[in-house]
């Protein structure tokens, strides 16, 4: 039995490393995403045809992205750290169990 548990632990842990990793290219992608869109839309808005407004649309877009993003980054960790929060609990609660 004790092999069986530890192929168990092992893949357990491959879950968590793959969640990881997952979370990091998420995290990646939605803040560059929120820096350049907001950023771009700006540069746009700058042009000589539009507002003429060189740096300040811009300026805004990066600041109005840097935001969202620092607000995602918030609710993604709030998240994730709940997430571990629960799997701690289900463990501990799994080995109370098994020890009765």
């Amino acid at each position: 039995m004790p092999v069986l548990r530890q192929v168990k632990e092992q893949k357990s842990e491959k879950r968590q490393l793959l969640r990881g990793l997952w979370f990091l290219f998420n995290v990646g992608w939605y803040v560059a995403l929120s820096l350049v869109v907001p950023t771009l839309i700006g540069l746009w808005l700058d042009a000589p045809e539009r507002l003429n407004s060189r740096p300040l649309c811009k300026l805004i877009g990066f600041i109005t992205g840097t935001m969202v993003a620092g607000y995602g980054l918030y609710r993604m960790l709030r998240q994730l750290i709940k997430e571990q929060k629960d799997m701690e609990a289900t463990k501990n609660s799994i080995k109370e169990q098994g020890s009765e």
